[in-house]
């Protein structure tokens, strides 16, 4: 009598899931919360936070990060909105709304021109907060959970018809002035690879 294959176990309802990665970084892109991002795919956030202890340095690790520069950007685009069109201030008289005042905040203008790159994150995520994200999570969702040895740094910006020597240079020059990210991945690698 032969064995009939048996399928992989079903995963616990309460356990994380590549599914539940990636639709947790979507919800957590959309909301910037991640009490609602974990409640969304039936996670607690103390869960949420300890799946990403764990897997410090991994591609879920860099979505994580896009997802919350994802709200950066919503937040500079609220900034300049606020900057350049200032804000409506009601004016009330004996408890009526007799009309507004439009006031403007010429210190957060300043402050914005003066501080451009202070409107995010990491310059990591900023490489991956459009399309890349989605080959990202798609990355989570179907690939290993670490970094493959050789596979190209995360936020690299390199001409797809460029040689091996070039990208590997460019890679090189990203994780050695631009990334805290990419460096601490780089030496998770080289210590994986040593042991």
């Amino acid at each position: 009598m032969s064995k009939l294959p048996t399928s992989a176990p079903k995963p616990r309802h309460n356990q994380w899931t590549r599914q539940k990665m990636v639709l947790f970084l979507r919800e957590l892109a959309a909301t910037q919360s991640v009490s609602c991002a974990a409640r969304h795919v039936g996670m607690s956030r103390t869960s949420a936070y300890t799946l990403r202890n764990r897997l410090r340095n991994t591609p879920f690790d860099l979505g994580w990060e896009v997802a919350l520069e994802m709200g950066f950007h919503q937040l500079a685009h609220a900034v300049m909105d606020r900057a350049i069109n200032g804000m409506e201030e009601p004016r009330f008289y004996h408890g009526e709304l007799v009309g507004t005042v439009r006031k403007f905040d010429n210190r957060l203008a300043t402050w914005v021109l003066s501080n451009p790159w202070s409107v995010g994150r990491s310059q990591v995520a900023r490489e991956y907060s459009s399309a890349a994200f989605d080959r990202l999570l798609e990355r989570i969702e179907v690939a290993s959970l670490d970094w493959e040895a050789g596979e190209g740094l995360p936020g690299t910006s390199v001409d797809l018809g460029a040689s091996p020597q070039d990208t590997q240079a460019a890679e090189g020059a990203f994780v050695n002035k631009s990334s805290w990210y990419a460096a601490d991945a780089a030496g998770g690698r080289k210590r994986a690879a040593s042991r």
